[in-house]
Protein backbone atom coordinates (compact mmCIF):
# COMPACT_ATOMS: atom_id res chain seq x y z
CA UNK A 1 0.00 0.00 0.00
CA UNK A 2 1.38 3.63 -0.78
CA UNK A 3 2.76 5.09 2.23
CA UNK A 4 0.69 8.35 3.67
CA UNK A 5 3.68 10.15 4.38
CA UNK A 6 4.14 11.29 0.85
CA UNK A 7 2.17 11.77 -2.48
CA UNK A 8 3.11 10.36 -5.66
CA UNK A 9 1.54 12.60 -8.15
CA UNK A 10 1.35 11.18 -11.65
CA UNK A 11 1.97 13.72 -14.37
CA UNK A 12 0.80 13.88 -18.23
CA UNK A 13 2.20 11.57 -20.26
CA UNK A 14 4.33 10.00 -17.78
CA UNK A 15 6.59 9.94 -14.59
CA UNK A 16 5.23 11.04 -11.32
CA UNK A 17 5.60 13.90 -8.94
CA UNK A 18 6.27 13.34 -5.36
CA UNK A 19 5.45 15.21 -2.89
CA UNK A 20 6.86 14.90 0.90
CA UNK A 21 8.21 12.93 2.76
CA UNK A 22 10.29 15.49 4.86
CA UNK A 23 14.11 15.72 4.76
CA UNK A 24 15.76 12.69 6.47
CA UNK A 25 13.03 10.79 6.15
CA UNK A 26 14.11 8.46 3.04
CA UNK A 27 16.13 6.66 5.53
CA UNK A 28 12.99 5.24 6.75
CA UNK A 29 13.02 1.81 4.98
CA UNK A 30 9.30 1.79 4.80
CA UNK A 31 9.82 5.71 2.90
CA UNK A 32 12.38 4.01 0.33
CA UNK A 33 10.08 0.78 -0.46
CA UNK A 34 7.26 3.32 -1.67
CA UNK A 35 9.80 5.69 -3.64
CA UNK A 36 11.29 2.43 -5.12
CA UNK A 37 8.11 1.27 -5.89
CA UNK A 38 6.90 4.32 -7.34
CA UNK A 39 10.23 4.83 -9.98
CA UNK A 40 9.50 1.25 -11.46
CA UNK A 41 6.09 2.44 -11.89
CA UNK A 42 6.58 5.59 -13.41
CA UNK A 43 10.09 5.53 -14.95
CA UNK A 44 10.85 9.46 -13.33
CA UNK A 45 10.63 11.09 -10.29
CA UNK A 46 10.27 14.86 -9.88
CA UNK A 47 11.49 15.93 -6.28
CA UNK A 48 10.83 19.85 -5.48
CA UNK A 49 12.98 21.87 -3.12
CA UNK A 50 16.45 19.67 -2.90
CA UNK A 51 17.82 22.28 -1.62
CA UNK A 52 21.74 21.08 -0.36
CA UNK A 53 23.99 18.34 -2.03
CA UNK A 54 23.93 15.97 1.12
CA UNK A 55 19.71 16.20 0.70
CA UNK A 56 20.19 15.36 -3.28
CA UNK A 57 23.09 12.38 -2.03
CA UNK A 58 20.53 10.79 0.52
CA UNK A 59 17.65 11.01 -2.22
CA UNK A 60 19.73 9.28 -4.56
CA UNK A 61 20.52 6.77 -2.01
CA UNK A 62 16.69 5.76 -1.36
CA UNK A 63 17.47 3.91 -4.88
CA UNK A 64 20.83 2.31 -4.65
CA UNK A 65 23.95 2.66 -3.71
CA UNK A 66 26.00 5.29 -6.09
CA UNK A 67 29.27 5.36 -8.29
CA UNK A 68 31.66 7.44 -10.00
CA UNK A 69 30.18 8.36 -13.60
CA UNK A 70 32.91 6.85 -16.46
CA UNK A 71 33.73 10.50 -17.64
CA UNK A 72 36.09 12.04 -15.42
CA UNK A 73 35.94 15.21 -17.28
CA UNK A 74 32.60 16.09 -15.71
CA UNK A 75 33.05 14.63 -12.13
CA UNK A 76 32.73 17.69 -9.33
CA UNK A 77 36.51 17.99 -8.03
CA UNK A 78 35.40 17.89 -4.46
CA UNK A 79 33.05 15.17 -4.84
CA UNK A 80 33.57 12.35 -7.33
CA UNK A 81 29.87 11.08 -7.12
CA UNK A 82 28.95 14.26 -8.17
CA UNK A 83 29.31 15.33 -12.02
CA UNK A 84 28.59 18.90 -13.14
CA UNK A 85 26.47 19.55 -16.08
CA UNK A 86 26.55 23.11 -17.60
CA UNK A 87 28.27 25.88 -15.01
CA UNK A 88 31.21 26.83 -15.88
CA UNK A 89 31.66 22.72 -18.13
CA UNK A 90 29.92 24.61 -20.78
CA UNK A 91 28.87 22.31 -23.67
CA UNK A 92 29.88 23.53 -27.12
CA UNK A 93 27.77 25.74 -28.90
CA UNK A 94 24.65 25.44 -31.72
CA UNK A 95 22.94 27.66 -34.34
CA UNK A 96 19.05 26.63 -34.34
CA UNK A 97 17.87 28.11 -38.14
CA UNK A 98 20.63 30.70 -38.16
CA UNK A 99 19.49 32.78 -35.46
CA UNK A 100 19.85 31.70 -31.67
CA UNK A 101 23.18 30.24 -30.05
CA UNK A 102 22.50 28.20 -27.39
CA UNK A 103 24.86 25.81 -25.07
CA UNK A 104 23.51 22.67 -22.74
CA UNK A 105 22.05 21.19 -26.09
CA UNK A 106 22.00 17.07 -26.18
CA UNK A 107 20.52 15.12 -28.13
CA UNK A 108 18.18 12.38 -27.25
CA UNK A 109 20.30 9.25 -25.83
CA UNK A 110 20.86 7.11 -22.65
CA UNK A 111 23.50 7.59 -20.18
CA UNK A 112 26.85 5.35 -20.79
CA UNK A 113 25.32 3.96 -23.66
CA UNK A 114 28.74 4.07 -25.55
CA UNK A 115 29.88 1.52 -22.92
CA UNK A 116 29.17 -2.42 -22.50
CA UNK A 117 27.28 -1.31 -19.24
CA UNK A 118 24.35 0.77 -19.10
CA UNK A 119 24.23 2.79 -15.72
CA UNK A 120 20.78 1.74 -13.98
CA UNK A 121 19.85 5.68 -13.73
CA UNK A 122 20.46 9.05 -12.22
CA UNK A 123 19.47 12.08 -10.53
CA UNK A 124 19.92 15.49 -11.88
CA UNK A 125 19.04 18.65 -9.62
CA UNK A 126 19.34 21.95 -10.95
CA UNK A 127 20.98 24.77 -9.13
CA UNK A 128 21.08 27.91 -11.24
CA UNK A 129 18.31 28.20 -14.12
CA UNK A 130 18.21 30.50 -17.09
CA UNK A 131 15.26 32.78 -17.33
CA UNK A 132 14.79 30.75 -20.91
CA UNK A 133 14.88 27.30 -21.97
CA UNK A 134 17.51 24.68 -20.70
CA UNK A 135 14.71 21.93 -20.53
CA UNK A 136 15.14 18.44 -19.97
CA UNK A 137 12.87 16.35 -22.23
CA UNK A 138 12.38 12.44 -21.33
CA UNK A 139 11.03 9.97 -23.47
CA UNK A 140 9.33 6.86 -22.35
CA UNK A 141 10.51 3.78 -24.47
CA UNK A 142 8.92 0.91 -22.60
CA UNK A 143 5.45 2.61 -23.51
CA UNK A 144 6.61 3.46 -26.70
CA UNK A 145 7.75 -0.53 -27.20
CA UNK A 146 4.38 -1.75 -26.04
CA UNK A 147 2.85 0.30 -29.07
CA UNK A 148 4.59 -1.04 -31.65
CA UNK A 149 2.96 -2.66 -34.59
CA UNK A 150 3.50 -6.95 -34.56
CA UNK A 151 5.96 -7.08 -37.05
CA UNK A 152 8.18 -4.17 -36.10
CA UNK A 153 8.18 -6.12 -32.63
CA UNK A 154 9.32 -9.18 -34.77
CA UNK A 155 11.51 -7.60 -36.75
CA UNK A 156 13.14 -5.99 -33.64
CA UNK A 157 13.53 -9.76 -31.56
CA UNK A 158 17.27 -10.24 -31.65
CA UNK A 159 18.33 -7.54 -33.79
CA UNK A 160 21.46 -6.11 -32.44
CA UNK A 161 23.08 -2.35 -33.28
CA UNK A 162 26.80 -0.94 -32.77
CA UNK A 163 27.43 2.25 -31.06
CA UNK A 164 29.68 4.93 -30.56
CA UNK A 165 30.38 7.92 -28.93
CA UNK A 166 30.16 10.76 -30.20
CA UNK A 167 31.59 14.32 -29.10
CA UNK A 168 31.95 16.33 -32.27
CA UNK A 169 29.18 18.48 -32.91
CA UNK A 170 29.18 18.26 -36.59
CA UNK A 171 28.35 14.80 -36.25
CA UNK A 172 25.13 15.07 -34.38
CA UNK A 173 23.10 14.75 -37.20
CA UNK A 174 21.37 11.26 -36.97
CA UNK A 175 17.69 10.97 -35.35
CA UNK A 176 17.20 12.25 -32.21
CA UNK A 177 19.16 15.78 -32.54
CA UNK A 178 17.64 19.31 -32.58
CA UNK A 179 19.50 21.54 -34.97
CA UNK A 180 18.93 22.44 -38.44
CA UNK A 181 22.28 24.30 -38.53
CA UNK A 182 25.79 23.91 -36.50
CA UNK A 183 28.87 26.12 -36.28
CA UNK A 184 31.32 27.39 -33.62
CA UNK A 185 30.41 30.49 -31.51
CA UNK A 186 32.59 33.49 -32.37
CA UNK A 187 35.48 34.97 -29.67
CA UNK A 188 32.50 37.84 -29.11
CA UNK A 189 29.65 34.94 -28.55
CA UNK A 190 31.87 33.12 -26.26
CA UNK A 191 34.79 34.14 -24.76
CA UNK A 192 35.50 30.98 -23.16
CA UNK A 193 36.26 28.99 -26.28
CA UNK A 194 33.11 28.24 -28.06
CA UNK A 195 33.57 24.74 -30.06
CA UNK A 196 35.40 22.55 -28.45
CA UNK A 197 36.25 18.42 -29.35
CA UNK A 198 38.09 15.84 -27.63
CA UNK A 199 39.20 13.16 -30.35
CA UNK A 200 41.59 11.77 -27.57
CA UNK A 201 37.64 11.27 -25.51
CA UNK A 202 36.64 9.76 -27.92
CA UNK A 203 38.86 7.18 -28.67
CA UNK A 204 38.59 6.30 -25.08
CA UNK A 205 35.86 4.61 -25.66
CA UNK A 206 35.66 1.58 -28.62
CA UNK A 207 32.41 0.69 -30.41
CA UNK A 208 30.08 -1.24 -28.54
CA UNK A 209 27.15 -3.54 -29.32
CA UNK A 210 23.44 -3.53 -27.47
CA UNK A 211 20.23 -5.08 -28.36
CA UNK A 212 17.59 -3.06 -29.72
CA UNK A 213 15.34 -4.04 -26.95
CA UNK A 214 16.08 -4.61 -23.72
CA UNK A 215 13.67 -6.71 -20.80
CA UNK A 216 13.59 -4.69 -17.81
CA UNK A 217 15.42 -6.52 -15.28
CA UNK A 218 13.17 -5.53 -12.31
CA UNK A 219 9.81 -4.68 -13.89
CA UNK A 220 10.18 -7.41 -17.03
CA UNK A 221 8.69 -4.77 -19.24
CA UNK A 222 10.84 -4.53 -22.62
CA UNK A 223 11.65 -1.18 -24.13
CA UNK A 224 13.30 -0.05 -27.17
CA UNK A 225 16.51 -0.13 -25.98
CA UNK A 226 18.49 2.92 -28.10
CA UNK A 227 20.52 5.63 -27.58
CA UNK A 228 19.91 7.44 -31.18
CA UNK A 229 22.69 9.90 -30.68
CA UNK A 230 25.19 6.92 -30.74
CA UNK A 231 23.68 4.50 -33.35
CA UNK A 232 25.84 3.48 -36.06
CA UNK A 233 24.09 0.75 -37.92
CA UNK A 234 21.63 -2.18 -36.88
CA UNK A 235 23.43 -5.10 -37.28
CA UNK A 236 23.12 -7.63 -40.36
CA UNK A 237 21.26 -4.39 -42.15
CA UNK A 238 22.66 -2.47 -45.24
CA UNK A 239 22.98 1.02 -43.78
CA UNK A 240 20.52 2.38 -45.72
CA UNK A 241 18.21 0.04 -44.48
CA UNK A 242 19.12 0.51 -41.16
CA UNK A 243 18.55 4.18 -41.14
CA UNK A 244 15.80 3.88 -41.93
CA UNK A 245 14.55 1.82 -39.52
CA UNK A 246 16.24 4.24 -37.22
CA UNK A 247 14.39 7.01 -38.33
CA UNK A 248 11.05 5.21 -37.84
CA UNK A 249 11.79 4.22 -34.38
CA UNK A 250 13.03 7.25 -33.02
CA UNK A 251 10.41 8.93 -34.59
CA UNK A 252 8.06 6.74 -32.91
CA UNK A 253 9.47 7.02 -29.47
CA UNK A 254 9.42 10.75 -30.11
CA UNK A 255 5.42 10.91 -30.34
CA UNK A 256 4.23 13.51 -27.46
CA UNK A 257 2.41 10.33 -25.74
CA UNK A 258 5.72 9.02 -24.69
CA UNK A 259 7.15 12.43 -23.86
CA UNK A 260 7.76 14.65 -20.67
CA UNK A 261 9.44 18.21 -21.21
CA UNK A 262 10.62 19.70 -18.06
CA UNK A 263 10.68 23.29 -17.39
CA UNK A 264 13.68 23.28 -14.28
CA UNK A 265 12.88 25.21 -10.83
CA UNK A 266 16.26 26.22 -8.64
CA UNK A 267 16.55 22.63 -6.60
CA UNK A 268 14.09 20.84 -8.72
CA UNK A 269 15.76 16.83 -8.54
CA UNK A 270 14.45 14.84 -11.45
CA UNK A 271 15.71 10.72 -11.06
CA UNK A 272 14.93 9.11 -13.94
CA UNK A 273 15.19 5.33 -14.76
CA UNK A 274 18.33 4.60 -18.04
CA UNK A 275 16.76 1.14 -18.51
CA UNK A 276 13.33 2.28 -19.74
CA UNK A 277 13.99 6.25 -20.08
CA UNK A 278 15.93 8.27 -22.65
CA UNK A 279 16.63 11.80 -22.68
CA UNK A 280 17.73 15.18 -24.42
CA UNK A 281 18.84 18.43 -23.12
CA UNK A 282 16.90 21.61 -25.39
CA UNK A 283 19.96 24.31 -24.40
CA UNK A 284 19.85 27.48 -23.71
CA UNK A 285 21.40 30.93 -24.71
CA UNK A 286 24.44 31.98 -24.00
CA UNK A 287 24.64 34.68 -21.70
CA UNK A 288 22.28 32.54 -19.63
CA UNK A 289 23.79 30.84 -16.39
CA UNK A 290 22.40 27.57 -15.95
CA UNK A 291 24.04 24.34 -13.52
CA UNK A 292 23.32 21.19 -12.69
CA UNK A 293 24.61 18.15 -10.50
CA UNK A 294 24.41 14.81 -11.14
CA UNK A 295 24.32 11.55 -9.12
CA UNK A 296 24.88 8.55 -10.85
CA UNK A 297 23.17 4.64 -9.17
CA UNK A 298 24.94 1.99 -9.45
CA UNK A 299 23.78 -1.22 -10.39
CA UNK A 300 24.65 -1.09 -14.40
CA UNK A 301 23.13 -3.51 -16.79
CA UNK A 302 25.72 -5.37 -18.80
CA UNK A 303 23.59 -5.79 -22.13
CA UNK A 304 26.42 -4.86 -24.24
CA UNK A 305 29.69 -6.40 -25.71
CA UNK A 306 32.70 -4.58 -27.58
CA UNK A 307 32.22 -4.63 -31.45
CA UNK A 308 35.79 -5.17 -31.62
CA UNK A 309 36.81 -8.10 -29.68
CA UNK A 310 40.47 -6.96 -29.67
CA UNK A 311 39.69 -3.90 -27.94
CA UNK A 312 42.24 -2.83 -25.11
CA UNK A 313 39.53 -3.15 -22.32
CA UNK A 314 42.60 -2.44 -19.32
CA UNK A 315 42.84 0.95 -20.85
CA UNK A 316 39.10 1.99 -20.24
CA UNK A 317 38.46 4.15 -16.88
CA UNK A 318 36.33 1.91 -14.60
CA UNK A 319 33.26 2.99 -13.06
CA UNK A 320 35.48 3.06 -9.77
CA UNK A 321 38.14 5.75 -11.20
Amino acid sequence: MPDTRLTIQPMSPFGAEVIGPPAGAESDPEIRAALYEAWLQHGILLFRNVDSVERHLSLSRSFGELEVHPFPEIRCKDNPLLVEIGGKSRSPAYVFDGRDMKVGVLPWHRDTAYTPDICKGAMLRMVEVPSSGGETMFADTAAAYDDLPADIKAKLEGLEYRATLRITVIAQTRPGAFWKTVRAATPEEDPQGGLRTNATTEARYPSVVHPAVLVHPESGRKCIFLSPTYVDCFLGMAQAESDAFLEYLVAHMLKPCYVQKHRWAVNDAILWDNRRVMHAGCGNKLNEPRKGLRTTLAGSVRTGRFFDTGANVDALPLMAD
